[in-house]
């Protein structure tokens, strides 16, 4: 057997095949053809709106990428971006004119502060809705992300706004009014950190109520500064929906150098003679509901000399003063102390047979 021609027409053969395979992985290589990227900004996503005062407050998270996957960041890729800003009560259109254009950054915050033009501060509570989106340098963005909102008359501002120290803390009194009322506080001069200490929620309409006209902040003390800010919140259901709308803020501050008010006096104050035994005279009183009481001091007066006979401070609610003498005249009272100093009760007089 020849096998040389043989060897031969099997190249022939295989020649063709192994090319048509090499052919055939070259293309799987390079994987479907794509169509040229238009450059659109995906959408906005997390888009929140809050309504506070006249104005309304909106947020979002910009995309990373643009709606045929490529990066934001890319060499030739969306330019320099902007967002676009719609506002109305209703959309009638998938498109609308913007009240605002707004640099932007792939993967940042993005945020607009719209001051509500009076045809929407004004009249009954009512939906508004935004649009917000991203367009490339050529002016170009894909779809809209909308969110929703309160159009009318916000709450009233709460007025009467105070805070000063007292024994169980700070207490913060402002004017009642109608709505619920929410109170932030923020310890220290760094105003950025608040948190919500007190709440009460009242729906607008049948249901509204008077709110509490005060709280008392116990983590409040004297000797550090400490801002509050109060604002009246209602809650509106409009459509199967509810939405939030708050009142523009009132604010107080607490200074560090704020002290104590003086401590209530004491009541019902009580002196007995007793002369079974060594003269003495009995002394009892009254507690004042107040938690800063510290303790008690006794003072005497005879002939227009006044004496204080404790020393220490008194933490109990009696006190018996053997250094009188039967024969003469006594003149009491008793003083409450804290902090800040004291407050005397009213006196009483006793005179020993």
């Amino acid at each position: 057997m020849n096998v040389i021609p043989a060897l031969l027409h099997d190249k022939q053969r295989i020649a063709p095949v192994m090319v048509l395979w090499f052919l055939m992985a070259g293309c799987a290589s390079q994987g479907p053809v794509r169509p040229p990227s238009l450059h659109l900004p995906a959408a906005v996503h997390g888009l929140t709106a809050t309504r506070v005062g006249d104005a309304i407050d909106l947020a979002w998270t910009n995309p990373t990428r643009t709606t045929d996957g490529v990066s934001l960041t890319a060499k030739h890729s969306a330019g320099a971006m902007q967002a676009e800003v719609c506002r109305a009560e209703a959309f009638t259109t998938a498109n609308c004119t913007p009240i605002a254009h707004l640099p932007a950054t792939a993967g940042g915050s993005g945020g607009y502060h719209d001051v509500l033009p009076s045809s929407f501060a004004e009249g009954n509570v009512r939906t508004i809705v935004y649009r917000v989106r991203l367009v490339n340098s050529a002016g170009n963005g894909a779809g809209w992300t909308e969110v929703k909102s309160l159009a009318g008359v916000a709450p009233a501002i709460i007025t009467g706004l105070r805070a000063q120290p007292v024994a169980q803390g700070i207490l913060v009194q402002w004017q009642p009014g109608e709505d619920g009322v929410m109170l932030r506080v923020s310890r220290g001069k760094d105003a950025t950190h608040s948190t919500l200490l007190a709440a009460s929620d009242a729906s607008t309409g049948k249901q509204s109520q008077k709110s509490s006209s005060g709280t008392v902040d116990t983590g409040g003390h004297v000797g550090e500064e400490q801002r509050y800010t109060v604002f009246r919140r209602c809650t509106v259901s409009l459509g199967g929906e509810s939405f939030l709308m708050d009142s523009d803020p009132a604010s107080v501050t607490v200074t560090a150098s704020a002290k104590l008010p003086l401590p209530l006096p004491p009541t019902s104050l009580e002196a007995l003679a007793n002369t079974l035994s060594t003269p003495e005279v009995d002394l009892v009183w009254q507690p004042p509901d107040d938690a800063g009481v510290t303790g008690y001091r006794v003072y005497r007066e005879e002939s227009g000399a006044t004496t204080l006979l404790t020393q220490e401070p008194l933490r109990g609610f009696t006190y018996a003063d053997k250094s009188v003498s039967n024969g003469h005249s006594y003149r009491y009272w008793v003083a409450s102390m804290n902090g800040t100093g004291e407050q005397r009760s009213s006196a009483v007089s006793v005179t020993l047979p």
